[in-house]
């Protein structure tokens, strides 16, 4: 998995952008010590065709600081090219999209571990990329491991571990860059129910209020519960946003809008 982490100087802003198969990919920083005001992902118009389908036609979309999303939709309706886009993975589109997000932190539905790095290697090696001294990545690789019950493990390779461990120590990596963006794509489908609610609860415990979460699962109940919106994308190039902040709305978006909606 390749994290993205920027290294910025607080004074000063910085912007990037690139031309890719005629879309646009704009990466703007504002101060850090300014409050966020604009969105930290926006798409303006943006199409994207795969084996001659076409998968969004000019989908505009924008996602703020901090927001939690339930991203759903039925499957092949474009949920995975969604975060794949916002996060640089597909580059074959057109249009705009315009990132402020300094660091993201990506968990796939494989733990995607590299193979011939131990579990704790596979951490510093994201960690290194934060330009952290040697004594700060090991503190911090320390309090992630215990965080994620692993410290025993440190030393193991990614062979030697179960699923739901290999999981634990992908959730400790994506969260070593210290993620603004967290982007989970079915962590957890792969798992037995056990394993699900115990990562579940190890998420919640990273989850701070101004991490901006983009979550795919075909668990609606549990992804529903650490959301505080839901994107459903539709075929016909529509995505409909819903607010899912309080019990009330969860229970009407569950029971009464979802169903209709998936007919």
């Amino acid at each position: 998995m390749k994290n993205i982490i920027v290294k910025l100087q607080k004074k000063w802003s910085v912007k990037l952008k690139r031309n890719i198969n005629k879309g646009t990919v704009s990466t703007q920083f504002n101060r850090t010590d300014s409050k966020p005001l604009l969105p930290i992902i926006t798409l303006e118009q943006v199409t994207l065709s795969f084996k001659q389908q076409l998968i969004f036609d000019a989908l505009d979309l924008e996602i703020y600081p901090g927001d939690k999303i339930a991203l759903l939709g039925k499957s092949g309706v474009g949920k995975s090219s969604l975060i794949k886009l916002i996060s640089g993975l597909e580059q074959g589109f057109s249009g705009q999209i315009t990132t402020r997000s300094q660091r993201i932190g990506y968990v796939f539905q494989e733990p995607r571990l590299l193979p011939w790095l131990s579990v704790g290697q596979n951490i510093d090696e994201v960690l290194k990329a934060q330009g952290l001294t040697k004594l700060q990545r090991d503190v911090r690789l320390v309090e992630l491991l215990t965080q994620v019950g692993l410290i025993a493990y440190q030393q193991h390779f990614p062979h030697q571990l179960s699923g739901g461990m290999a999981q634990r120590a992908s959730l400790a990596r994506a969260f070593a860059a210290d993620p603004d963006l967290l982007i989970l794509d079915e962590p957890f489908s792969a798992l037995d129910k056990q394993s699900v609610d115990e990562l579940t609860q190890l998420l919640q415990s990273f989850l701070t209020d101004q991490i901006t979460l983009l979550y795919i699962s075909h668990n609606i109940e549990q992804v529903i519960g650490m959301s505080n919106t839901s994107l459903l994308l539709k075929p016909a190039n529509k995505c409909l946003r819903y607010s899912i902040k309080t019990p009330a709305e969860r229970a009407e978006f569950l029971n009464n809008i979802y169903p209709s909606e998936l007919k």
